[in-house]
């Protein structure tokens, strides 16, 4: 669909482009760092919440190009474009390439700070002494990424709810995002989310009382404030 600023699109009340729709590069789910041939270093991100803002920006219009981890969540099936990575390696080699050609980054990947140092080749064995393991810190990602002035990018944040705010502010900053999702450790695994946008102005912003919401209307809110933000900064607004 695509039809002139600044109408809507009837099913999503969000903003569309014209002559091109927004195109956006939505990332997803947990990376897994090797340990030998089998085994591997993970998290628990489910890809649900990435998934249905990909699935929004696509209801609404946008040209969606998704890279997803090693996750399968419900409705991911109905997203038109895929990508698969597996760890925070190959998601960076993924976003050096299609990043350049998209106006707008969901950065909902949930990457490893850490990785193995040395990953053994073939089947470690299992014996009775005890095991140590060395890491090394996963280089950073989203705030290396060569991003142009009209580019605009969503960063997430995961932390301890006493914690939420400042975190997320100081990684709005560290990572040069536009705004930054952020949501309490807490929710992990849950249903229902409980997001706060953060702005570089300072404006905080919360889904109706603030109370948790389900992800899929979570991810429509979300859209209706970060879209119409993109569009502005790829019109040089």
């Amino acid at each position: 669909m695509s039809v002139r600023h600044p109408a809507t699109d009837a099913r999503t009340n969000l903003p569309m482009t014209s002559p091109t729709p927004l195109r956006a590069l939505v990332t997803l789910g947990p990376t897994h760092e090797s340990v030998d041939a089998v085994r591997f270093i993970g998290n628990r991100s489910s890809g649900r919440m990435g998934t249905e803002i990909a699935r929004a920006l696509q209801q609404a219009g946008c040209d969606v190009q998704v890279l997803a981890g090693p996750c399968q969540p419900a409705g991911m099936d109905s997203l038109n474009k895929i990508v698969r990575f597996r760890c925070a390696a190959e998601l960076k080699a993924l976003l050096e390439v299609h990043w350049p050609s998209h106006d707008l980054l969901i950065m909902a990947a949930a990457v490893a700070d850490w990785k193995p140092a040395n990953q053994v080749q073939g089947k470690m064995r299992r014996q009775s002494a005890t095991l140590s393991l060395s890491l090394e810190p996963v280089p950073e990602i989203l705030g290396s990424l060569t991003t142009r002035p009209n580019q605009f990018i969503v960063g997430f944040a995961l932390e301890p709810s006493d914690e939420l705010l400042s975190s997320a502010r100081d990684k709005l900053q560290r990572k040069r995002a536009d705004c930054v999702v952020a949501n309490p450790l807490e929710t992990m695994d849950a249903d229902l989310i409980a997001a706060t946008l953060l702005w570089p102005e300072g404006r905080v912003e919360r889904p109706g009382d603030g109370s948790p919401w389900s992800k899929q209307a979570c991810a429509g809110w979300l859209c209706e404030r970060f879209v119409p933000a993109a569009i502005a900064k790829r019109c040089g607004g």
